[in-house]
C-alpha cells in the first residue's frame, strides 16, 4: 500500500507544478514585482522578475517592456 502511494505522489506533484493556471498566476505575479521593484528604484530585482517569464507566456510582451525600461534607464541597484 505504501509503495503505491510513494509511486503515485511524484506524479501528482508533477501534475500540480505544470498547471497552466498556476503558471499564468506566477507570470502575473512576476510582472507585478517587476513594476514594483522598478518604481522602488531597484532595477536589478525588477529585471530578474521580468526575465523569469518564458516566451510562450501571454505576459511575455509585458516582461519585454519592463526589461527594455530597465536597460534604457541605465540605473544601478543601490545596496
Amino acid at each position: 500500500m505504501r509503495s503505491r502511494l510513494l509511486i503515485f505522489l511524484p506524479l501528482c506533484l508533477l501534475a500540480s507544478c505544470s498547471n497552466p493556471g498556476k503558471r499564468a498566476e506566477e507570470d502575473r505575479r512576476n510582472i507585478y514585482f517587476a513594476e514594483f521593484y522598478y518604481e522602488q528604484g531597484l532595477p536589478a530585482r525588477s529585471l530578474s522578475h521580468a526575465q523569469k517569464i518564458k516566451p510562450e507566456s501571454p505576459s511575455y510582451s509585458a516582461a519585454q517592456e519592463w526589461i527594455s525600461r530597465v536597460n534604457e534607464g541605465g540605473e544601478e541597484e543601490a545596496w
